[in-house]
């Protein structure tokens, strides 16, 4: 953290980009960072490839996100992204924009390499927005309603309102200060897992029909297609949270959501239980994420995305019931 630290203080103008598709703890991440610049004298803005999901727009200072940077080269933070590459078409397109900038890496994944000039990457941590909590007052800023807002969002996002096994002692201390400052708990919760429209609800129906299980019901997966989407109306962010109700079932080990983006394209979302590891299963396709919660993008049509990540799977169950892990 203190090398991170160093690097924002060295700086009077910053650059924070999300994660693609991003979701409450990257964009929570990246504005607080950017209310708190305001605070000690820095100019900031927020950059992210793909447009909020419609879920998020009660997070503070969200119509302020960019889909690419104003600013000329110089402090790049990236928020909540395992790789380089998670920040989407941004490391393609922005490639020189990048190398001619400094760049700052703040993550919680496990699978991060590193990557960046500075990097804080604690696998401890519950999610990024924990991290920044941390960080804010080391520069100086006061974690005013807004800011609490914004780090409590990724929190629950990432933790599941700490349900989850990734919430620490640390974790719900970081959170009660933050409800102490004025983060609406209650409100974030609904907004993230409880309010959702007609239109979501229909979505998640077709993927539960076609819910399917491998491995005597141990491997539990679903899918969503852009037939799905296109019937109910909905985007593909509508998707988000429907692998946490896929992973409850008693029986499964290993929870996956197979989505499909386009014709050669497949996103994959990967929960586990007991030795099962998700990274070990998601870096087989060039992911990564926690050994609890991990994702990754499979060059190929759905049903051949799902036979190749399932195999996967199958492979990992046994390697753990051999204790190889």
């Amino acid at each position: 953290m203190n090398e991170v630290a160093s690097a924002l203080r060295g700086a009077m103008r910053w650059t924070v980009i999300c994660h693609e598709n991003p979701d409450a703890d990257t964009l929570g991440a990246a504005l607080a960072l950017a209310h708190g610049a305001v605070q000690i004298g820095v100019t900031a803005e927020v950059v992210c490839a793909d447009p909020p999901p419609p879920y998020l727009a009660f997070l503070p200072g969200i119509d302020t996100v960019r889909r690419e940077p104003a600013f000329e080269p110089g402090l790049a933070v990236i928020v909540d992204a395992g790789d380089l590459s998670r920040i989407g078409p941004l490391a393609v397109s922005h490639a020189d924009w990048l190398n001619r900038s400094t760049v700052v890496n703040i993550d919680h994944h496990v699978s991060n390499p590193g990557f960046g000039q500075a990097a804080w990457v604690d696998a401890d941590a519950a999610a990024t927005c924990e991290m920044v909590a941390l960080l804010l007052p080391e520069l100086g800023v006061s974690v005013d309603a807004d800011i609490a807002a914004l780090l409590m969002a990724g929190i629950v996002n990432d933790t599941h309102t700490f349900a989850h096994p990734n919430a620490t002692a640390r974790t719900l201390r970081v959170a009660a200060d933050l409800l102490a400052a004025g983060a609406p708990l209650h409100e974030i919760n609904r907004a993230v897992y409880a309010d959702k429209p007609y239109s979501t609800i229909a979505l998640w129906g077709l993927m539960l029909a076609g819910v399917q299980a491998r491995a005597e019901h141990r491997i539990v997966h679903a899918a969503m297609t852009t037939d799905m989407l296109r019937d109910t109306g909905t985007l593909p962010s509508a998707g988000e949270g429907f692998i946490d109700l896929l992973a409850s079932t008693r029986t499964g080990e290993v929870a996956v959501l197979f989505k499909e983006m386009s014709p050669m394209e497949t996103r994959v979302s990967v929960r586990t239980a007991g030795n099962a590891d998700a990274v070990a299963i998601t870096s087989h396709f060039g992911g990564g994420g926690h050994a609890r919660a991990a994702g990754c993008t499979v060059a190929a049509p759905l049903a051949d995305a799902r036979e190749q990540v399932l195999v996967v799977c199958e492979s990992e169950l046994a390697a753990a019931d051999a204790g190889r892990h």
